[in-house]
């Protein structure tokens, strides 16, 4: 009889439970809710990029004086009617691929803009070093990836060849570099 009340003591107990599915639910929706109103209002008050930048430059032109930018403007255009066109040279390179059985044939016609004051320094400077020179030009092009050639104003090679020539030449005198024509297979 003792067993008995025992055994009908464990049976009247209440099972537990570690919570229904239906409370599991409600919290994950609820979690689940409270992201997307986060995500929502992330989406609504962080500004975009372009944004960023169109109010950078609308601060910087209200902290700048108006006689500087125009100062400025004028400046770069005078200097730019102060500049004479030099031609580099024709060059025509085959570029091996790293890890590839393919190579890149580059052939182009280098220019580049210096001030007319300093032409006739430039000329001497090129004439002291012009294979010094070419092989700049042939050691970028020869270091560069498939990506710098791909890039339509070939920025990374203009700025490396122009560091590494002023390098050269021992002060910046080669402002600019310009590919007036450039073509590039695969072979």
């Amino acid at each position: 009889m003792a067993e008995n009340k025992d055994t009908q003591a464990i049976d009247a107990a209440p099972a537990k439970s570690g919570g229904g599915l239906i409370g599991k639910l409600l919290i994950a929706g609820f979690m689940g809710a409270v992201i997307a109103v986060e995500c929502l209002l992330a989406y609504l008050f962080i500004p975009t990029p372009d944004e960023v930048a169109a109010l950078a430059e609308e601060n910087m032109t209200k902290k700048l004086p108006a006689s500087l930018a125009t100062d400025e403007i004028a400046a770069s255009q005078d200097e730019m009617k102060n500049m004479v066109e030099i031609q580099l040279g024709d060059y025509s390179i085959t570029i091996s691929q790293r890890n590839s059985a393919t190579a890149l044939r580059a052939d182009f016609t280098l220019a580049g803009t210096v001030l007319a004051s300093e032409e006739s320094t430039f000329s001497n400077l090129m004439e002291k070093h012009p294979a010094r020179f070419r092989e700049i030009v042939l050691y970028e092009f020869r270091n560069s990836e498939r990506e710098d050639l791909d890039d339509p104003e070939l920025g990374l090679i203009k700025r490396r060849i122009l560091e590494r020539s002023n390098n050269l030449f021992g002060k910046p005198i080669l402002k600019t570099l310009m590919f007036p024509d450039f073509s590039y297979i695969e072979q």
